[in-house]
């Protein structure tokens, strides 16, 4: 329930973005530069996230988060100026990613509890409660509820259900050997921190540019755009969901090799067949594939003995994050130059990238 209100939290706003525009008269620019405080926030977060959750503990990182982001959500629908909307949005990044950090270190806790694969399953549940924001979002908007009232509702569901379930956290298993919160990450560490920055650009490039790139393939501007998005969103759920089960069956190599192959036939017959359903198919192909990447490599991460699992967890998502950041306005400029087709190819490439990587990883080098 934590992770599906934090995927509904963030969707709740990402959302009422085009009412935030009107609401304070901004061109795309402006809004651009408001929008970016919150990866800003995430980013400067991370490097002292994972001392912070080890520091108190991923039980009580979990609760605390997730309060003051469900307080920082209702603060966006009072920001009154664009400063005080961009300071709201900055510390709603920062606080975003103490509870992935917090959310993902207590997931592992409970993982090691119940001696079989969960994390997969738990990102599941936030990519569900982010489908579920939308149509609450079409609802609110529908009967005529401000982004207030829609974001007070939100918020009330969020602190109810996070209080109820605060009892039934566990604290953080010990590890066996002497654990360093502040340190650099070994080479195992920087493997899973590449695989990490792989399929986090790709997932940015997807959430940026597919739709416009199949508004290119249809070749019609009044055609609903989104829809090869969806797919790619919809399966990257799905897979999700089975991604546990996939772990206990063929294990983390093989699973993380099939993610990298799944990405790059998907994106290069969305790249290759100039039609829509081409398009979908491979859409839906890579959304398979990037599903279970990152909750692989946390559980990974977690395994190192030299650093406590928040610090690894935080390490590779550093390197990860700046995929996530810095890979769609690449993909643009790029795209600007040689065309968007082209631009996309390199989706097919980190999809490879993956593949060759897994081929490289070794548990014991994590260690």
């Amino acid at each position: 329930m934590y992770f599906f209100f934090a995927g509904l939290i963030f969707s709740s706003w990402a959302s009422r973005i085009p009412d935030v525009k009107d609401m304070f008269a901004l061109n795309e620019a402006e809004l651009g530069a408001v929008l970016f405080m919150l990866p800003l926030g995430a980013l400067l977060a991370l490097p002292v996230a994972g001392w912070v959750v080890h520091r108190l503990g991923s039980k009580l990182a979990s609760v605390g988060s997730m309060f003051l982001y469900i307080v920082l959500l209702f603060l966006i629908s009072k920001a009154q100026s664009v400063w005080s909307m961009s300071i709201v949005l900055f510390l709603f990044g920062v606080i975003g990613n103490f509870a992935n950090i917090a959310m993902n270190t207590q997931g592992l806790s409970v993982q090691h509890l119940l001696k079989k694969p969960i994390l997969s399953g738990l990102h599941a549940m936030w990519s569900l409660g982010a489908f579920l924001a939308a149509a609450i979002t079409g609802w609110t908007m529908s009967v005529g509820y401000s982004m207030e009232m829609h974001f007070g509702i939100v918020a009330i569901a969020a602190a109810v259900v996070a209080l109820f379930f605060s009892f039934s956290l566990i604290k953080d298993v010990a590890g066996e050997h002497p654990q360093k919160v502040l340190a650099l990450p070994n080479k195992g560490l920087l493997l899973m921190g590449v695989i990490c920055f792989c399929v986090a650009m790709s997932e940015g490039a997807m959430a940026d540019w597919s739709s416009l790139y199949y508004r290119q393939v249809v070749d019609e501007l009044g055609k609903v755009s989104t829809v090869g998005y969806t797919a790619f969103a919809l399966c990257m759920a799905l897979g999700r969901f089975f991604g546990d089960r996939l772990l206990q069956a063929f294990g983390y190599s093989t699973v993380l090799k099939m993610n990298g192959i799944l990405v790059f036939i998907g994106m290069s017959l969305a790249l290759a067949v100039n039609a829509p359903e081409a398009v979908i198919i491979g859409f839906a192909l890579v959304g398979f594939g990037v599903s279970s990447v990152i909750p692989i490599v946390y559980m990974l991460s977690a395994k190192s003995k030299s650093m406590a699992p928040s610090a690894a967890i935080a390490a590779v998502s550093s390197i990860g994050f700046t995929g996530f950041l810095f890979g769609p306005p690449i993909i643009g400029f790029i795209a600007k130059e040689t065309g968007l087709r082209m631009a996309l190819s390199i989706v097919a490439f980190l999809g490879m990238m993956i593949w060759l990587l897994s081929l490289r990883m070794k548990t014991d080098e994590i260690s």
